[in-house]
This record gives C-alpha cells, sequence and structure tokens, in this order.
C-alpha cells in the first residue's frame, strides 16, 4: 500500500463497529491485522501521519530495546507479533484500536511494519495510564514527548516558582467548543500571562485585555467576521476560529510581531498542531509539536529557526503581565 492507502486501511480499522482483527500472517496471534506497506514509505512520515490523526504517541520500542514496563494497557497487543524481531515501534491508542508502526529484522535487513490491534477498554476504576519510556536524546521534533516535560523545561530555564493559578476551564473551553491543550494550561497556571525573554509575549487568562486568551480570542473573531471591513481575512489562508469550525487562535507573539496560533478544527478536538508566522506577513510556517514544546524551542534552541531567540542572548526570563499593557506596548 502507498501512504494514502494506508491510512484510509487504517481509518476503516479504527472506525467503531470495524471488522474482525485477523492477521494473515504465519505465526502471528490473533487479535490484530498487519498491513503492507510501501517501500517508499520511512518510519518518521507514519510517525507524524499518525500522530496528526491520533495524537500522543508511546514509544514502546527503541533501538531494539523494548520498553520494559509497557502492559496490555499501554501497547503490549502491539509488540506481541513481532517478539525478538522489534526494532521500533511507536502507538497511539484509538477507542477500542491500538494503531502501530515501527521497524522489524528481516532477513539480512529491517523492514518498516504497520498494524493495528485490538485494545481493551480501561475500567472507570482503573488508574490513569502512565506514558510509556521516552529517549531522552530523540528529537522531539519527530517522536513526541508528554507536554508536561516541555513545561518543566520551560519553567527551569526560566527559574520561575511556579504561581499555581487555576481558571474555569470549563467555561473556558464551553465557549470555544473545545478542550485547550493540556500543556497550555499547565503553562498558564505556572507563569499567568506576560513575557518572556523581554520579548515572547504569552497569553493567558487575565483580567487585563493585553495579555488575556479569551478577549484577544473574541475581538479577533468580531473583526474577522465584520462583512464591512471586507471578505478577507487577517489569517489568510485561514480564518479567525470560530466554534464549529476550523481556523486559527492565537496564542502569543513577539515585539516584532511574530504570531503563535493553534489551528483548531472543531471536528478533531486535541489535535492543535502551532501555526507560527513572521512579522512581515510572510506564509505560515506549521509544526506538529506542542505549545509548550515550541515555546521552549523559540526561547532556548538557537538552531530553532526562522522563530528562535535563543541566537541573541536575551536570556530566559518572565515577566508577569500587569493587566494592562506592558510598557505601553499592546501585544
Amino acid at each position: 500500500m502507498d501512504e494514502r492507502e494506508l491510512l484510509e486501511a487504517v481509518t476503516s480499522l479504527v472506525r467503531p463497529g470495524g471488522r474482525e482483527l485477523v492477521c494473515g500472517r504465519s505465526g502471528h496471534p490473533a487479535g490484530h491485522v498487519c498491513l503492507a506497506v510501501s517501500g517508499a514509505i520511512d518510519l518518521s512520515t507514519l510517525v507524524k501521519e499518525f500522530s496528526r490523526r491520533y495524537g500522543q504517541l508511546r514509544n514502546l520500542a527503541m533501538g531494539g530495546c523494548t520498553d520494559p514496563t509497557v502492559t496490555e494497557r499501554t501497547g503490549l497487543p502491539l509488540l506481541a507479533p513481532f517478539a525478538g524481531e522489534l526494532v521500533e515501534m511507536r502507538g497511539w491508542a484509538y477507542g477500542s484500536r491500538w494503531i502501530g508502526c515501527g521497524v522489524v529484522r528481516a532477513g539480512d535487513g529491517e523492514r518498516l511494519v504497520a498494524l493495528v490491534a485490538e485494545r481493551a477498554a480501561p475500567s472507570p476504576d482503573a488508574p490513569p495510564e502512565e506514558a510509556c519510556w521516552v529517549d531522552p536524546f530523540l528529537r522531539v521534533t519527530e517522536l513526541p514527548e508528554d507536554g508536561s516535560t516541555w513545561v518543566q523545561r520551560v519553567i527551569e530555564s526560566t527559574g520561575w516558582k511556579p504561581l499555581g493559578l487555576s481558571a474555569d476551564w470549563a467555561a473556558i473551553e464551553g465557549e470555544l467548543g473545545v478542550p485547550l491543550p493540556a500543556d497550555y494550561k499547565k503553562l498558564y497556571e505556572a507563569f499567568g500571562g506576560g513575557v518572556f525573554s523581554d520579548s515572547v509575549y504569552f497569553l493567558g487568562r487575565d483580567e487585563g485585555v493585553s495579555f488575556d486568551f479569551l478577549t484577544q480570542w473574541r475581538v479577533s473573531l468580531s473583526v474577522d467576521q465584520d462583512s464591512n471591513l471586507g471578505s478577507g481575512s487577517a489569517v489568510e489562508p485561514y480564518a479567525v476560529y470560530a466554534p464549529g469550525r476550523k481556523g486559527v487562535a492565537v496564542w502569543g507573539s513577539t515585539e516584532w510581531a511574530d504570531e503563535y496560533s493553534w489551528l483548531i478544527d472543531a471536528e478533531r478536538p486535541g489535535d492543535y498542531p502551532v501555526l507560527a508566522r513572521s512579522h512581515d506577513g510572510g506564509p505560515w510556517h506549521r509544526y506538529d509539536m506542542s505549545t509548550s514544546e515550541f515555546l521552549y524551542r523559540v526561547l532556548a534552541d538557537a538552531e530553532f529557526q526562522p522563530f528562535g531567540i535563543a541566537q541573541y542572548d536575551l536570556g530566559v526570563t518572565f515577566k508577569p503581565g500587569s493587566g494592562g499593557r506592558l510598557d505601553g506596548r499592546p501585544l
């Protein structure tokens, strides 16, 4: 199967009421289906596509080493067909099915594999599933980490003492019609709205206009939908996000007018790639990473171009917002 055919096959298998999973490969146990993968596809491509569609991945096997803590609840059904052959395996939990892709040994070489396996529904009384083992040396642009890891990196890099703020997320998300990214909420609870490195503005949930995400979104949506201002959008080729639709919602910016946003699709809640564009009105750049990873890389990764600011030696600092304009400068 080519990439399109493979993605369509997976979609069909994970659909509620999908067909019984019986693998046709000799020696493979019941409860899964292995899918043919074209030699023109590589593992990183599948990881990015599955992460975009099915959310946070689990690293089940890396460099020939299998996660020793993996259980039925955390992805073991994806490993069972390949005992002794596994080199790499990534997994995604989706409803009553597991989705996996990886690399196995085959003769004198290796081959890419993809499969869908049965997943037992967790008991309502079961404790939350633990995130699986992550190799800290892997680049997360290819293999995403838990967003809380990146939140902690932002906290540690600034030397900031988390504020422990609270917000009525139910009311905020009710107005938006979608849940906000969990790591964004952790960032707000730790920092509130304010300015990183004297130049990167972060929108939280505050009474003042300048650092309040919800207020800024309401204003942007009102302007975007005002027919008196013409048919174009300030965020073309997109529109400002409106409840129930697909569009852009800004969560940060810089003093030189770069913009950092989410691309929100109400039909795919929880899948929020970061969109960023420079002050000169250039094209949007898409990043399939968490809000906190993007923010950390902007602040601390000198090679993260064109948006990284570490090359300017500004230091990684944070100043909370004042509830209004900062030194007279609007966001």
